[in-house]
Parts: C-alpha cells; sequence; structure tokens
C-alpha cells in the first residue's frame, strides 16, 4: 500500500520579505552536535586581539562606541534581521585587528560591515547607496565598494562567523521554559545588541554573551528559576555558571546606565522644546494699547511685554 505524503505548505507568511522564517528544524534541534560544532568553530573568527594601542594607534574605545552604535541605529530604521549587526561588528573588530587605519575611515569601515553582513544574512541586503546617505554621503558609495574588497582580503575570505545570535534558537528550543514567554527571544537579541557595541565583550566567546544575555532575560521577565535556568544554560554551553553570573552582572550594569543616558536625553530634549515654546511666548506677546485703538507712545515706552510670570520658564 502506498504511504500518504503531507504536502500542504505551512510556511509563515510575512508582509517584509526579510521576515519569511522556517519553522524550527526537530532534527537539528534534536542533535547536541549542532551546539557543540557551534562552540568549536567560534574560536576561529573571535578578534584575536584588543588592538587599541596596538594594532590601532589613532582609534579609541569611546571612537568605537559611536561608530557600533550608529550601526545599530542604521540596522534598526532599515529593519534589517536581528542576526545582521552582530556579523557587522564581528567583521568590524576583526578587520581593525588586522589593519591600522586613521580615525577619519572608522565610519567607512562600520559602511562596509554593514554592506558585507547584509550580504550574508539578508535576502536583500543594505545599498551601497543607502549607507551613503546615512553618512550624510562623508563617505561616497565607490570608497565603499573599494573597502568593501579590502575587508574580504584582510578577512581571508571566513565570512561565515559564529556569533551570540546564533545560540539563542538553539538553546531556547531545547530547554522546558523557553516558551515560558514570547518576549523572551527578543530581549535575548537586544541584549546581544547593545552589548556588541561595548568594547569589554569584544573577544568574549559568543556562546558566553549569549548565555548571559538569556540568563539576564530570563531574570527580567521572571521565567522559570535562576537556577533551572543556570542548569540548563551550562549544561548546553559548557560554561561555568560563575562566569555567566559575572557577566549578567556586567550587563544588568550597562543596561541601567543606558536607560539613565536615555533618561537624560529624553529631559534635554523636552527642556529644549519647552525653551523654544517659552521663548516664541515672549516674542509674540501682544502690547497693550490705548481704548481709542491709537498706541500712546509714552504708555509703549513705561510699559513691558507680557511674560511668564514664573522666571523658571523664561528662557533666552
Amino acid at each position: 500500500m502506498a504511504q500518504a505524503m503531507d504536502l500542504v505548505c505551512k510556511e509563515i507568511i510575512y508582509d517584509e520579505v526579510d521576515h519569511q522564517f522556517a519553522e524550527p528544524d526537530p532534527t537539528m534541534i534534536a542533535d547536541n552536535r549542532v551546539i557543540q560544532n557551534l562552540i568549536s568553530l567560534e574560536r576561529l573568527t573571535i578578534p584575536p586581539c584588543n588592538y587599541f594601542g596596538s594594532v590601532q594607534q589613532d582609534i579609541k574605545p569611546n571612537m568605537r562606541k559611536i561608530v557600533t552604535t550608529w550601526m545599530l541605529e542604521v540596522c534598526d530604521e532599515q529593519k534589517c534581521e536581528e542576526q545582521t549587526f552582530p556579523l557587522a561588528i564581528n567583521f568590524f573588530d576583526r578587520f581593525l585587528s588586522a589593519c591600522p587605519i586613521d580615525r577619519y575611515h572608522l565610519q567607512l569601515l562600520g559602511c562596509c560591515a554593514l554592506l558585507l553582513a547584509s550580504k550574508i544574512r539578508q535576502c536583500h541586503p543594505l545599498t551601497v547607496d543607502v549607507l551613503s546617505a546615512y553618512t550624510d554621503h562623508a563617505v561616497s558609495p565607490d570608497q565603499i565598494r573599494s573597502w568593501e574588497l579590502l575587508m574580504i582580503s584582510k578577512l581571508e575570505w571566513n565570512i561565515t562567523a559564529v556569533t551570540a545570535f546564533d545560540y539563542v534558537d538553539q538553546i531556547l528550543e531545547r530547554v522546558k521554559w523557553g516558551s515560558d514567554d514570547s518576549r523572551l527571544r527578543e530581549h535575548a537579541h537586544t541584549l546581544i545588541h547593545v552589548c556588541s557595541t561595548e568594547t569589554i565583550f569584544m573577544q568574549l566567546e559568543p556562546s558566553l554573551l549569549a548565555a548571559s544575555c538569556i540568563a539576564s532575560a530570563s531574570r527580567g521577565l521572571n521565567v522559570s528559576t535562576k537556577m533551572a535556568v543556570g542548569y540548563d544554560l551550562v549544561r548546553l554551553t559548557m560554561h561555568d555558571l560563575v562566569k555567566v553570573d559575572f557577566i549578567v552582572k556586567i550587563i544588568e550594569e550597562i543596561v541601567a546606565k543606558e536607560i539613565a543616558d536615555k533618561q537624560v536625553q529624553q529631559q534635554q530634549q523636552q527642556a529644549a522644546t519647552s525653551a523654544g515654546s517659552c521663548k516664541e511666548q515672549y516674542q509674540q506677546a501682544p502690547q497693550k494699547v490705548n481704548s481709542g485703538g491709537a498706541p500712546n507712545s509714552q504708555q509703549q515706552q513705561t510699559e513691558q511685554p507680557e511674560t511668564p510670570t514664573d522666571v523658571q520658564f523664561i528662557y533666552f
């Protein structure tokens, strides 16, 4: 008797092309060799050195922070896939570990890293014209194209790096608490993006970073228990729990600082907006006129325009 075959397409169709994701492959999820292979391969694409002060004489850690944050903003505005940014950061750091450049080429390097990573991890990559526009045309499309070749050569054509993103689904699909909260995956990816902009995590193993971000996200969302989460992460990634807890503490400090900085920026923006409205109100305040309709020149000289009574609302 012939066996019946199910040919029904179960693919989830999304509006955006780059959000067509396949369902988890049960065969890969059930095979422990997948994570083991990722762990063995990740060491080949970790930046070999802390290039500040050695390879790079003109670039400082705060410059890296500025450019990588700009790269993250570009990815957010262009709605790039979440796996694009971590790979771009890997290319960025590995290039700087191999080739000295000056600070004026750092944004150009960020453009090349985004371009190359989007070609590998997205259906529709970023274009050189879009990237040039994000630099306010300080970087030309021709420069991006030429430096893309330079980047590939310095990376020795090893452009299939393992990133922390690659571990998230592999871990969450293998644990019981991985589906307890639908926000867990999104929060873990967000933490990975934030950590990728920090110099302190530049040479950290992607598996350890992924485990720490998942642990931090699970604690923030109260998913399962700390002991259960820690046991599963240690079992899957083979990292020491003490080391994971140490990285989680650093992540929480970084997130707290990022939130504080955002609040300060919002307060400054609100203050600037309030200053502009009060100044406009001051300038447009009507002058009193005589009851007869014609302004009195003496009265104009003595009277002052109507202004806010509270001095704290007056900005010049």
